[in-house]
């Protein structure tokens, strides 16, 4: 699959998932300046929501979270299957899922807009307790399992017939996790204590897939990063082979996962350990191996050819950073004991490293679909803020956890009573600022180069202005 090559039918259909992604990114950041408005002393008063903080948190959450990385997802599975020669598919579900997915966002996007329901902060997949944003869920997830059967087969159909594509194999894998993380939700409703909507536990219903689609987000990242390492350096981490052997472990140690509905009471302490070991040794190890690999193959590229990295090239920098922010919330889950903010300053370390991840990766996709860089200069600098931001907010965390400071606390309850906390919290909030700037940066100038086709006698910018790209059959 040549990466130069695709399309106009597939360009099309990718341009669109793409701007439902980096959308629900807007809307994402929208949500976050209106919590921030609504406990900001006199401002709050003028708020038309009651109670908005946690019902936009929900919205954050879903949009941050949730959307943005499945429908990254779907970027990626487009992108890895062999439409991009062959055109074989008419793609009447991808776009039918497409147009379902957007219509769910928008759903979901006006119930918290409009207060409905009462907020549900479960884990994974918060909730507002209202028909509008059920059904934007179910809408969302729908489109989702439709772009899936559109393009699965063809990606199996690519590996068949070329079966040195990694990127086929990864995507492959992931679309399947996304698959079984659907079928544990429908077993977790199906064994809720409760079958009345009205009555359900939200964290027991998304407690199992939501640990799944966990290893959906791993396995795309580790695809962008081999995808990155590739385009920026011309290298692979590992032999083809050994990468997709690691690729295959992680499908199957999520294989098992819906068994365990039919194993342990969905209300024991059991059932939540299950998926927690399971998240633990299944994403951890193959991804250590990965890591480590990366890291080799690019220090062996400096020392052989003598030649500077490109760390200009942001995705060269968001490979970089992905990778190592990974690594810190990696070392974190290690050290966690209790409830303490050590536990978010982990999942917002791996969440970034994703996130990283897929803004790098986006700099190529622009030029797939006849896009260039609107602001070429500032995509330089935009991985370092976004990462070097969420770096500095999980250390804040970490800091201020090691000295005790409570998870899910605010104000007073906080009871930051020492230097180390202050020092830890303040850490934090620095953090905090860089990386909202540095996501905010990648989001305008996202939405401003989509919005821009490429001139023709601009073709091939992206290559002058970041360096070497390799085009090449991955």
């Amino acid at each position: 699959m040549m990466l130069k090559e695709i399309d106009e039918r597939t360009g099309t259909l990718l341009y669109g998932w793409l701007l439902l992604a980096i959308s629900s990114l807007v809307f994402a950041g929208v949500f976050a300046f209106l919590i921030a408005m609504s406990r900001t002393p006199l401002i709050q008063d003028f708020f038309w929501i009651k109670d908005f903080f946690h019902k936009g948190l929900v919205g954050h959450v879903i949009l941050a979270f949730v959307i943005w990385f499945l429908s990254f997802m779907g970027v990626l599975s487009i992108v890895s299957a062999g439409l991009i020669r062959k055109g074989n598919s008419g793609f009447k579900m991808g776009w039918i899922g497409l147009f379902s997915s957007s219509i769910g966002t928008f759903m979901i996007i006006i119930s918290t807009l409009s207060g409905w329901g009462s907020p549900r902060l479960a884990n994974y997949i918060p909730v507002l307790t209202h028909p509008m944003f059920y059904l934007g869920l179910f809408l969302f997830a729908a489109g989702i399992f439709l772009l899936l059967l559109d393009i699965l087969p063809n990606i199996f159909k690519d590996i068949n017939e070329n079966g040195s594509s990694l990127i086929a194999h990864g995507m492959a894998i992931a679309g399947l996790t996304v698959l079984i993380a659907f079928i544990c939700f429908g077993l977790a409703y199906y064994f809720l204590p409760s079958p009345q909507i009205e009555g359900v536990n939200f964290e027991l219903l998304f407690w199992g897939g939501g640990h799944i689609l966990q290893f959906t987000n791993t396995i795309s990242m580790v695809v962008v990063w081999i995808f990155l390492l590739h385009l920026t350096l011309g290298i692979f981490p590992l032999r083809e082979g050994l990468i997709r052997v690691l690729l295959w472990a992680y499908l199957l140690c999520v294989l098992p996962a819906p068994l365990y509905f039919f194993i342990y009471d969905i209300s024991t302490p059991e059932y939540k350990n299950s998926f927690t070991r399971l998240m633990e040794f299944g994403i951890g190890p193959p991804t250590g191996i990965i890591i480590i690999s990366i890291i080799a193959a690019i220090i062996r590229q400096r020392i052989q050819n003598r030649e500077k990295l490109p760390w200009g090239n942001p995705m060269f920098s968001s490979l970089a950073l992905s990778v190592l922010v990974f690594t810190l919330g990696g070392v974190i889950s290690m050290t966690i004991r209790g409830s303490n903010v050590k536990i978010p300053a982990h999942y917002h370390s791996v969440i970034g490293a994703v996130t990283l991840a897929f803004m790098g990766i986006t700099y190529h996709l622009l030029s797939l679909i006849d896009r260039e860089i609107y602001m070429k200069k500032i995509g330089r600098i935009q991985p370092y803020l976004y990462g070097m931001g969420v770096l500095i907010f999980s250390l804040g965390l970490f800091w201020a956890g090691s000295h005790g400071v409570p998870r899910k606390t605010a104000g007073v309850a906080q009871n930051l009573d020492s230097y180390g906390k202050l020092a830890g919290m303040g850490l934090m909030g620095l953090g905090g600022i860089i990386a909202i700037l540095g996501g905010a940066t990648f989001v305008i100038n996202a939405i401003f180069s989509l919005l821009k086709r490429r001139k023709t006698e601009n073709v091939g910018a992206e290559e002058e202005t970041y360096g070497k790209e390799y085009s090449v059959n991955i």
